[in-house]
C-alpha cells in the first residue's frame, strides 16, 4: 500500500478543491460511477457509515481499493473518516469489539474505561484503514432530552465531559488514529435536531466562553474539530460552521485550536434550509472550515464541488486560503500514515478476546440503581422488552440488538413479551398484567413515545412488585409517576443485553454511579 502525500504546490486547482472535500460513497464496493465521480473531481477524502459495512473483510477490501484509486487519481491517500463514538453511534458493530457509549463509560467503576475504550476503537478502525474517528463529543448534558447529545456525552458537568473525553482522545491518538472533538462550540442546551432545522441558542458570551467550550479550550492536542450548525445569538447571527467570527477570531486566534476544522453534514436542513448547500459551503469555508463534510446524495457532492470551483474562478474565495487548509490536511495525513503501515495490512481482523472482555465489563459496571431494589425475578413474573426506536439521524440500526430473543431464550419460566408502540400492544400488556407478581419493564426513550410512557405508568398503579429499567440513561424518570424501583443502563447494545441477563440471572449487582 502507497501512502503518498501530494505538495501543495504541485495540486492544480481541481485538486486542492477535492482535499477540503470528503464524501460518503453509496454502498460496500465502489463502483464504476463514484470511481468516475473520483476521477473527475478528484476527490481526496472519504466518510464511511453503516451502510458502506458487512464484514470486516469486506471493510479491508473496499479501504484498499479506495486508498489504491484515490491515490491513482489525486497523487495522495485518503483521509477516511467515520462516527465510531461507541453505544448508539457505531459504524463498525458486528465482528468487532463492540465499543462502550460515552455516557456507560462515566458511569462505570472501570476508571480506565474511556481511555481503554477510545484506544480499541482506534486500533480496530487502523486495523481496517479507517484512520479518522468523528468522536467524542464535548457538549454537557445541560438537558438530556437534546436530541443530538443525550447518551453520546459525558456527562452534565464541564468537569466530566473534559476528563472522559480527553481520555478517550489519549486512547484513539496512542492507536496512530486521528481524533475529532465535536460539535464547536457545544450544543448541549439546545433542544433541536440541526438534522432537521436549525437551533438558535441564547446563551450569554461569558456562559458560552466558560462553559459551553471549556472542554474544547483543555482539548487543544486533538487532530481535528466538527462545527456546530447552531446560532449563537451572543456571537453571530449566523450557525457556527458559518462563522467567521466563531471559527476563525474565537476558535483559531483566541483558543489557539491550530487542528484541522471539520463541518458537520453540509446537507443538514440548518444549513440547506437556510443558506442554501452551495452557498453554506463557500460562507464555511471562509469562515474557517478546512473540510466541508457531504455525507451522502451525489448531486450534491457535484454541486458543493461546482460551487466552491466557481467562487474561486470568482475570487470570492482565495486560492490562498484554500493551499492553507490542504497544508493543515497534509499534516494530518503525516501523522496517521506510520500508524497505517503498522496496522492496515493483510491481515484477517480478528477480535481481541481480553478486548471484548473488558467492554462487556465496562457495560456491567455502568448498571446504574437509581433508587428501590435491582430487578429480579420473583413467583409469576412478566417481561417486557422495549422495541428501540431511532431518536436522531446519527443512529443505525443493527440485528445484533434484540433483548426479546434474548429474555426468551434465558428465562423460559417467564412470558415475556415485546412492546411495540401501538394501542393494540399496550392494551394487551396491561390486561394480562393483572395475572403476575412481579412486572419487570425495560423502556427506551419513553418520554418520547407517549404510548409507551402511558402503558408504564398505568402499570405503575398496580399493587405489585414493578421494575422499571431504562436503557438509554435515566432521562425517562422524569416522566414516570409513583415509581418504587428504577435502575438504567446507557446503551442498548449486544453487550447491555448480555448485562441485562446477567443480572436478571443474579450474576451481578447494580455497581453504576448516575455521573453527574
Amino acid at each position: 500500500m502507497k501512502y503518498n502525500i501530494k505538495s501543495v504546490d504541485e495540486m492544480s486547482i481541481d485538486e486542492l478543491i477535492g482535499q477540503v472535500i470528503m464524501v460518503g460513497i453509496p454502498g460496500t464496493i465502489l463502483d464504476e460511477k463514484y470511481k468516475e465521480f473520483i476521477k473527475d473531481y478528484k476527490i481526496g477524502n472519504y466518510i464511511l457509515f453503516a451502510r458502506n459495512y458487512d464484514n470486516t473483510k469486506q471493510m479491508k477490501q473496499l479501504m484498499e481499493e479506495l486508498y489504491t484509486y484515490t491515490d491513482n487519481i489525486t497523487g495522495s491517500f485518503p483521509l477516511v473518516s467515520i462516527d465510531q463514538e461507541g453505544g448508539m453511534v457505531v459504524r463498525l458493530f458486528k465482528d468487532v469489539t463492540f465499543p462502550a457509549s460515552p455516557l456507560t463509560t462515566s458511569a462505570t467503576q472501570i476508571s480506565s474505561a474511556p481511555y481503554k475504550t477510545g484506544k480499541i476503537i482506534g486500533s480496530d478502525m487502523m486495523k481496517m484503514g479507517i484512520n479518522l474517528n468523528l468522536a467524542p463529543c464535548l457538549e454537557i448534558n445541560e438537558d438530556l432530552a437534546n436530541p443530538l447529545v443525550n447518551v453520546r456525552g459525558y456527562g452534565a458537568t464541564k468537569e466530566i465531559v473534559l476528563n472522559g473525553a480527553k481520555e478517550f482522545v489519549k486512547g484513539v491518538r496512542e492507536s496512530f488514529a486521528l481524533s475529532c472533538i465535536k460539535h464547536f462550540p457545544g450544543a448541549g442546551s439546545s433542544t433541536k435536531d440541526s438534522h432537521l432545522e436549525l437551533p438558535i441558542i441564547e446563551d450569554e458570551k461569558e456562559q458560552l466562553l466558560n462553559y459551553n467550550m471549556y472542554p474544547f479550550t483543555k482539548l487543544l492536542e486533538s487532530d481535528a474539530l466538527m462545527t456546530s450548525h447552531c446560532v449563537y445569538k451572543s456571537f453571530d447571527d449566523i450557525p457556527s460552521t458559518l462563522s467567521k467570527v466563531l471559527l476563525t477570531d474565537v476558535l483559531r486566534r483566541q483558543i489557539g485550536f491550530n487542528g484541522l476544522i471539520i463541518s458537520d453534514g453540509m446537507e443538514m436542513k440548518a444549513i440547506t434550509d437556510t443558506y442554501g448547500l452551495g452557498n453554506g459551503c463557500v460562507m464555511a469555508l471562509n469562515a474557517g472550515c478546512d473540510i466541508l463534510l457531504l455525507c451522502h446524495e451525489y448531486e450534491e457532492q457535484k454541486l458543493a464541488f461546482e460551487t466552491v470551483k466557481k467562487a474561486v474562478i470568482e475570487n470570492r474565495l482565495d486560492i490562498e486560503l484554500l493551499k492553507e487548509k490542504v497544508t493543515r490536511i497534509n499534516k494530518a495525513k503525516e501523522r496517521v500514515k506510520n500508524g497505517l503501515k503498522i496496522y492496515f495490512n493483510n491481515e484477517d481482523y480478528k477480535v481481541v478476546k481480553e478486548e471484548h472482555i473488558l467492554m462487556q465489563e465496562i457495560v456491567d459496571n455502568s448498571y446504574t440503581l437509581i433508587f428501590g431494589n435491582a430487578p429480579k425475578i420473583s413467583g409469576s413474573t412478566l417481561i417486557v422488552s422495549c422495541n428501540a426506536k431511532i431518536a436522531s439521524i446519527v443512529e443505525d440500526e443493527f440485528d445484533e440488538r434484540n433483548l426479546t430473543n434474548a429474555l426468551k431464550h434465558n428465562f423460559t419460566s417467564c412470558d415475556v413479551v415485546k412492546f411495540i408502540s401501538s394501542e393494540e400492544t399496550k392494551n394487551h400488556i396491561l390486561d394480562i398484567s393483572k395475572n403476575y407478581d412481579t412486572i419487570i419493564v425495560y423502556a427506551y426513550d419513553a418520554y418520547r413515545d407517549l404510548t409507551q410512557l402511558n402503558m408504564i405508568n398505568e402499570l405503575l398503579k398496580l399493587k405489585k412488585d414493578i421494575y422499571i429499567i431504562s436503557l438509554k440513561g435515566p432521562i425517562d424518570m422524569c416522566y414516570f409517576n409513583n415509581l418504587t424501583n428504577y435502575s438504567c443502563l446507557y446503551e442498548y447494545t449486544p453487550n447491555s443485553i448480555r448485562t441485562i441477563v446477567k443480572q436478571l440471572k443474579q450474576e451481578i449487582t447494580l455497581n453504576g454511579k448516575l455521573p453527574k
